[in-house]
């Protein structure tokens, strides 16, 4: 059962509402219980990743010295509580998986911080350490839970905070879908844990909520705490106590029921182990020991104890189902061959595929998603600024934001340039890899902070700008550039080397430049980036590396694509025919020499999402002409001719947009590349915060793990 109930309906929500108010408040609005993992060891990392997989919202990690990376390349790490919760507040449970001699210190940070659930995981940490932790914890109303503990996991939200496996079962409400309701089990011991929720889950009894309170000798809430509080929970229709010998927590719980009756208002059944452990010997953790000599601890004077207080006491499975069921008057909450299948699916799951993760781009037949919102969105909406800020930092910038960093760009597009020879034939992408290798500019421009990678992308793309002026030979216009005017006038200028702006071809630059910024890991360039970042290099040579790639093979159609319809366009008035006669004539002849047509067909889309929004775009804009008009046949005309469908891809709506507007055909390589670079750049970032280093990628097993298709905020 992978659904699950709403938030606010389940007893973690109710946990949080009783000791934070105000965080209950703000879960309210959001329906979403959020965790964090502290201490990313082995085991630390290893379940974050299980937890994340079960369903519980881990939004991240805290380690310090590994601030800005990522776990399961989707789980952020910070350096501290503190800045976790600058980013995310809403924290209700924390996870704490350091080494014992340092676990006081993260237990102390994550109370101190007021997040209201703490399950320390970590065993054998010294008393005066626990006794610290403590103070801390009663000072600031937390429930602390551990240490030593297996965690806590509440099945109808499908939330676990710990190690506990998938095979706790909730309620079934009548429509198949998972309910509030059930028992809650509270036990000293993580494997009796286990044992119990089998048992019931053989009968139709559900759990909502089972917790490993810990079984070193001090821990932070016993059973006085924690019954009393489950009982409270109004969809708690039974508890369940697992003791065992050693300690007096049994006995003080026997106490306080008969003390205070009114808290213990559902009915209680208690299943004590270790009837037959021998006095002084360990027979599991260090809080299950009988002290020699002492009538209290053993299993004789806990079982007295409880049921002095009215507990029904038992010592097995079988007595406990048959208690269970009494109490219940044979109520079930779903049918036990749910269970049994669910079991079943567990065991003869076949091992998990082997793979990695990427939240950049989503990459379908017929559909690219960068960071949640469609690439056509973005072409249509935003600007470059904005779309690199996105794809390096997952979101959209606000205009504060925007401001600062078009700033930004166009003061790094006039600083001064490298001295970079370049060849009469030389290919574009390899003079733009020339400059951005030579570039000290870019090299010791190191921002930090939270825009950190944002603000290295957008100086990098004021930097493109300056090269592509200097390529084209409009570098004299970089001194009349304004330092508070838009990135995308900068754009034009550098382009066409006016200084006059036209606003619809300057649209229509920065529309292609956009539509071209990312392709997910597969791409060469993508790949020569992410490959090159393995090991760490600086970024402005891992970008470079990517821009290399980009070759007459990969990001060339566009420029072969504007001369071929520019031919069509030329044939066509040369012989006075019509722009179809002519598109057939030359197709024709391209295919009778060998030739190959540009900017026909994608490896992965039947209809490149990217093409129908340029189309829309120039036509709105007034500039599309003859090209723009062969581009939209070209598809149905080679079928036609070729006999197989082959239709039009961005390369060619750009080749034909470049065309149209008089512009150079080898511009189209350069605007792919202009866009390209904030991919690259995306890919670097994300390869170092994410993966290990010098590992062997397979890119074919890369999957998308980033967020959903989301409507673009117009």
């Amino acid at each position: 059962m992978s659904e699950k109930i709403n938030a606010t309906d389940g007893m973690l929500f109710y946990i949080t509402s009783r000791i934070r108010p105000e965080l209950a408040k703000r879960i309210r609005e959001t329906n979403r219980l959020e965790t964090v993992v502290i201490g990313l060891g082995g085991q630390g990392t290893k379940h974050a990743g299980l937890m994340h997989d079960y369903g519980s919202e881990v939004v991240a990690g805290v380690a310090p010295s590994k601030g800005g990376s990522r776990i399961h390349e989707t789980i952020p790490v910070y350096n501290s509580v503190s800045e976790c919760l600058e980013e995310h507040p809403n924290v209700v449970a924390a996870s704490i998986w350091r080494h014992y001699s340092t676990a006081k210190d993260a237990a102390i940070e994550a109370i101190e911080s007021g997040i209201p659930i703490i399950v320390l995981i970590t065993e054998g940490i010294p008393l005066r350490d626990v006794r610290d932790i403590l103070v801390a914890a009663r000072k600031h109303n937390t429930v602390l839970i551990g240490g030593n503990t297996p965690g806590i996991i509440f099945p109808p939200e499908r939330i676990k905070v710990g190690m506990l496996p998938d095979v706790f079962y909730p309620e079934e409400t009548e429509n198949g879908k998972p309910g509030a309701k059930g028992i809650t089990i509270i036990s000293r011991s993580g494997a009796i844990l286990y044992h119990l929720s089998d048992a019931m889950a053989s009968v139709g009894i559900a759990q909502n909520a089972v917790i490993g309170i810990g079984g070193d000798g001090a821990i932070g809430s016993v059973f006085t705490d924690l019954v009393p509080l489950a009982m409270g929970y109004e969809n708690t229709d039974l508890v369940i106590v697992a003791g065992e010998i050693g300690g007096m927590q049994e006995e003080l719980l026997a106490q306080h029921i008969k003390d205070n009756p009114a808290l213990y208002t559902k009915p209680l059944v208690a299943m004590l182990s270790g009837a037959h452990a021998p006095e002084g010997k360990t027979m599991g953790h260090a809080g299950a020991i009988v002290t020699p000599g002492m009538e209290t601890g053993t299993f004789k004077s806990k079982k007295a104890a409880l049921e002095s207080a009215g507990v029904t006491v038992v010592n097995s499975q079988f007595d406990l189902i048959d208690a269970v069921k009494e109490k219940l008057n044979n109520k079930t909450y779903f049918k036990p061959e749910r269970y049994y299948e669910k079991m079943r699916q567990i065991w003869e799951a076949p091992p998990p595929k082997a793979g990695w993760g990427t939240m950049v781009t989503k990459v379908e037949p017929n559909n690219l998603v960068v960071r949640g919102y469609k690439l056509q969105q973005l072409v249509e909406h935003s600007n470059l600024i904005e779309v690199a800020h996105l794809i390096v930092t997952g979101e959209l910038p606000d205009a504060d934001t925007i401001k600062s960093l078009t700033k930004l760009a166009v003061d790094a597009a006039m600083k001064p340039l490298p001295d970079v020879y370049r060849n009469p034939n030389e290919d574009v992408s390899k003079t733009f890899e020339k400059y951005l290798i030579n570039d000290e500019e870019l090299a010791t421009f190191n921002p930090d902070g939270k825009l950190a990678q944002s603000e290295k992308t957008i100086f990098c793309l004021g930097r493109v700008a300056a090269y592509l002026a200097k390529i084209l030979g409009n570098d004299s216009i970089l001194t009349e550039i304004k330092s508070d005017e838009p990135f995308s006038n900068v754009i034009y200028k550098v382009i066409t080397g006016e200084t006059k702006v036209d606003s619809a071809k300057a649209r229509m630059l920065e529309a292609m430049i956009v539509a071209s910024i990312d392709h997910g890991v597969t791409p060469p360039s993508a790949q020569a980036t992410i490959l090159v970042a393995t090991v760490r290099p600086a970024y402005e040579v891992a970008v470079a590396h990517g821009v290399g790639a980009i070759t007459d093979i990969h990001g060339g159609a566009g420029q072969k694509a504007a001369a071929f319809f520019t031919a069509c366009a030329e044939f066509a008035k040369k012989e006075n025919v019509s722009i179809e006669d002519a598109t057939t004539a030359k197709m024709k002849e391209y295919i009778a020499t060998g030739k190959r047509i540009e900017g026909m067909g994608h490896r992965v889309h039947t209809q490149d999402p990217r093409r129908d929004v340029l189309w829309q775009l120039v036509d709105k804009s007034g500039m599309a002409g003859d090209c723009i008009a062969i581009s939209k046949i070209a598809g149905d005309i080679f079928e036609s001719v070729r006999g197989m469908s082959l239709p039009i891809n961005v390369d060619g709506v750009i080749g034909a947009i470049i065309a149209d507007m008089g512009l150079d055909p080898k511009l189209a390589k350069a605007l792919f590349i202009y866009g390209r670079v904030a991919g690259l750049s995306a890919h670097y970032f994300e390869e170092i915060a994410t993966q290990a280093r010098m590992r062997r990628i397979n890119f074919a097993q890369a999957v998308y793990k980033g967020v959903g298709e989301r409507e673009y905020p117009v």
